[in-house]
């Protein structure tokens, strides 16, 4: 993984002369609990979506810092922010990511690099559709603990990743950015149903 990190950043400086922008997004999700989980597994996860992130930021923020400047997205998840049944490990993975980011956001603030992280909750992905499989939900019963009623789509997701990307972020660093319809806000209710 480190060799293929040094020839991104070889090639994308060959083509571009230099690196602005850093979306560390490639990740692996796992439904399992935690007492099942093996080692190897644990492992797996975690060299993906960690060790992953960690190996961008080390080959990409050299760059930037010659450069005097840049953006980095982290695409952390929401169950990086709260807890939930059969994602021990993905849930641990993600929330390794999101101090990952904060401490990455100090480190080299005075290089002018920001580094911000996204949370997104229910997209319409391969990772819901293996969720849908394992615990045999589809769409609408995957919605239905989401306020605003469905879950999001891909392309709600690239919106936030460009905006951050962009100089309209340019004093927005360390920050968390969560697409989730209002999952994680709080305890949803059915239309015109009223909490005791």
């Amino acid at each position: 993984m480190r060799k293929c990190w040094e020839q991104v950043v070889l090639k994308t400086l060959d083509n571009y002369a230099e690196i602005n922008i850093l979306f560390n997004n490639a990740g692996t999700f796992l439904i399992k609990p935690l007492i099942e989980t093996t080692l190897e597994e644990w492992q797996n996860l975690m060299n993906i979506n960690v060790a992953g992130t960690f190996l961008g930021l080390k080959h990409v923020i050299p760059v930037m810092m010659k450069q005097n400047g840049g953006s980095i997205i982290n695409n952390s998840s929401t169950a990086g922010l709260t807890g939930s049944v059969g994602v021990s490990l993905y849930g641990a993975s993600k929330g390794a990511i999101r101090s990952l980011t904060k401490h990455v956001a100090m480190e080299y603030a005075s290089y002018h690099i920001r580094a911000n992280s996204i949370y997104p909750g229910f997209i319409d992905t391969d990772m819901m559709k293996y969720r849908g499989e394992i615990d045999q939900s589809n769409e609408q019963q995957q919605s239905k603990g989401v306020p605003l009623g469905r879950i999001g789509y891909p392309q709600e997701v690239a919106r936030t990743v460009l905006f951050l990307a962009s100089e309209e972020a340019s004093y927005t660093t360390g920050a968390e950015f969560v697409i989730d319809g209002g999952r994680s806000a709080g305890r949803s209710k059915s239309k015109g149903e009223m909490y005791e």
